[in-house]
């Protein structure tokens, strides 16, 4: 008799999975909270490198975007070389900023950036900023 009593008690073990429910769930909200989120935009640009550099407030500024096959983007809006003094104006009435900044990808010529500096400058804009890419320490 005492030999049904614990084969039926090992047979009616069963197992917990209690805790590792709660790892999995503790590893999912680590890996969300980690997860690293970035804006997408249109054009690829890889930025050039500075060593000493200031972080600009996060505030609504201009940002042009320069690829380094030459096309232009004004807030998320391609656009020709052209036609960059006007959007600059009518996004600068729009967003109330008066800071431009140029982010321009490392290979691009330096006349493509002086020109969309001097559009910023014909359009009003008070502060131009060029991003660069903090050096990995």
């Amino acid at each position: 008799m005492a030999r049904k009593s614990l084969s039926k008690a090992a047979n009616s073990e069963e197992l917990n999975l209690t805790s590792l429910i709660d790892a999995v769930f503790l590893l999912l909200i680590f890996f969300m909270v980690t997860t690293v989120f970035v804006k997408a935009t249109k054009l690829k640009v890889e930025l050039p490198s500075a060593v000493h550099y200031d972080k600009l407030d996060q505030e609504k500024k201009l940002n042009i975007r320069i690829s380094a096959d030459g096309e232009i983007e004004i807030n998320s809006q391609l656009v020709r070389m052209e036609q960059l003094p006007t959007m600059i104006r009518m996004e600068k009435t729009r967003t109330g900023s008066s800071t431009l900044i140029i982010t321009a990808d490392g290979d691009v010529p330096h006349g493509s950036v002086i020109d969309a500096m001097e559009a910023g400058l014909s359009a009003g804009v008070e502060k131009i900023d060029i991003e660069t890419e903090e050096p990995d320490a």
